[in-house]
């Protein structure tokens, strides 16, 4: 019997190594169990002042424009006074804006154009009070569409200012 035993028990360690060794998880156990240490202690200085009110700063916003323009529309204009007013509401932030152009145009043509795009966002927050030295611009042209596609559908998403 216990020949049997041992045999079945052996069968099953031998599936069992087989069907995880077919797995594509892959387990990982450690030991992290040190008998030299016998305790922790953790302690916090009595006057060390932990605040909660901060909070990670940032903003995120997306601009966009008409075919082969760099004007602010209205819808535009609304977007970019709430960036103006988080940096206002905090003066550390810093921010890139990134112009965009669609895939129509040469790649030089519109590396200027998402230049432009970029400059009439950062003039825009420039007249509403925010230092120069706060926002950088970055033209990438046509190179990183949000959208792929050949058509207005597509096009209209990748003309844009993003405000990160």
């Amino acid at each position: 019997m216990y020949i049997q035993s041992k045999n079945r028990n052996i069968f099953y360690v031998s599936f069992l190594m087989f069907a995880v060794s077919c797995s594509t998880t892959n387990n990982t156990e450690e030991s992290v169990y040190n008998s030299t240490v016998s305790s922790v202690e953790v302690s916090v200085a009595e006057d060390s002042v932990v605040s909660y009110d901060e909070k990670p700063i940032t903003t995120n916003a997306v601009v966009y424009f008409d075919f082969d323009k760099f004007t602010l529309s209205t819808k535009s204009i609304q977007t970019l006074k709430s960036v103006v007013r988080a940096m206002n509401e905090n003066p550390d932030m810093l921010i890139t804006v990134s112009g965009h152009a669609d895939e129509r145009g040469t790649r030089e043509y519109n590396l200027a154009l998402g230049q432009r795009r970029g400059d009439a966002v950062k003039d825009y927050l420039l007249l509403n009070g925010i230092n120069d030295n706060r926002v950088t611009v970055k033209s990438f042209g046509e190179e990183y569409p949000l959208v792929t596609g050949s058509n207005e559908a597509s096009w209209s998403k990748n003309r844009r200012a993003e405000i990160n």
